[in-house]
């Protein structure tokens, strides 16, 4: 049974309203479903998006195709990069990001219990490389600048 994610259509006449459901391919738009992962609501200004992410991965996992428009949904609230991610056996960026985080806490903690102008030092090194970095491509993007000018 091929199974799609997919929008079914509720609501009064102009007034749509939206529930994304996992349903068998061959079912009716507004027919019979398997589970209800969320709704959608374009009317409200933002667009009420409300998915329920361990039920959208627990479908993909299992091979159930989007449509165009749920996989919209699921990229935008971030579930479509989580399985693709989990899919490839790589970890989350922002999971990187917090154990990166929580490393950089301890030792700045471990440096402010021995001497509280180490860290002040190291925060001033990290700033003066991001700015070398950021001249240094400054001065990349100038010569082909002129370059061009020339021609």
């Amino acid at each position: 049974m091929a199974v799609r994610i997919r929008l079914q259509r509720h609501g009064r006449k102009k007034r749509p309203f939206y529930r994304l459901v996992a349903a068998d391919a061959r079912a009716q738009r507004d027919g019979a479903f398997l589970e209800r992962l969320g709704h959608y609501n374009p009317l409200t200004d933002p667009a009420d998006v409300v998915i329920d992410e361990e039920k959208a991965l627990k479908w993909l996992r299992r091979g159930a195709q989007p449509t165009d428009t749920a996989k919209r949904l699921l990229s935008k609230s971030g579930i479509l990069m989580k399985f693709e991610y989990e899919r490839l056996g790589k970890p989350m960026p922002e999971d990187e990001a917090t154990e990166d985080e929580a490393t950089e806490d301890e030792t700045t903690e471990d440096e402010t219990t021995e001497t509280g102008e180490e860290t002040d030092a190291t925060e001033h090194t990290e700033v003066q490389e991001t700015e070398s970095e950021t001249a240094a491509l400054l001065t990349e993007a100038t010569p082909d600048e002129s370059a061009e000018e020339e021609e």
